[in-house]
């Protein structure tokens, strides 16, 4: 699994040399749910029980058997900076929030994500892309940070995984599938 540690913060994107600098990326539009269920089974929340991954849309919250909660929202687009890694990418910007239910510390420099086909997830330090949290997240408490992952700017179908880490000696959860269109 091509997965890299999920981190980044997003407050700008920056272009030298006269260009045009964003101070937020235009807001991406998250449209209908992938979810495949019938409506009076779906809800806001997908649960592991009984598959080796969770299947989510976009614009929903997934729930590990535990209790750890990820959503993903805030989608949006810009043009990575001239010094980020990597630099000029188009990128799809999103907020990343984990909640931990679970009664064990959830490391969050250990938490991965995969970016849509597998594409780089965008580092610019003048941007705000400067990595994961680097802390534990404790049982109760809930964490938010922006990422960005290069992103076509004609591609309109995304699929981002993550996978939490359990400190507590179980080893990694199953993996989120968020996926839906973005425009």
């Amino acid at each position: 699994m091509a997965a890299t540690v999920v981190g980044c913060s997003l407050s700008a994107c920056s272009t030298t040399g006269g260009a045009q600098t964003d101070t937020e990326p235009p807001a991406a539009t998250v449209s209908a749910s992938q979810d495949t269920r019938s409506a009076e089974d779906a809800q806001d929340v997908q649960d592991d029980s009984g598959s080796d991954t969770i299947i989510v849309a976009l614009d929903k919250t997934a729930t590990w058997n535990n209790g750890v909660k990820a959503h993903l929202s805030g989608f949006g687009r810009g043009t990575s900076g001239e010094y980020a890694s990597p630099s000029g990418e188009a990128y799809l910007a999103f907020s990343v929030t984990l909640q931990n239910g679970s009664e064990s510390p959830i490391d969050l420099t250990l938490v991965s994500l995969s970016c849509p086909d597998g594409a780089e997830e965008i580092f610019d330090t003048e941007a705000g892309f400067d990595g994961t949290p680097d802390a534990h997240l404790l049982p109760g408490k809930s964490q938010t940070w922006k990422t960005a992952c290069a992103f076509p700017e004609t591609a309109r179908n995304a699929q981002i995984e993550i996978t939490p880490a359990d400190t507590s000696g179980s080893g990694w959860y199953r993996t989120a599938i968020f996926t839906g269109q973005v425009r």
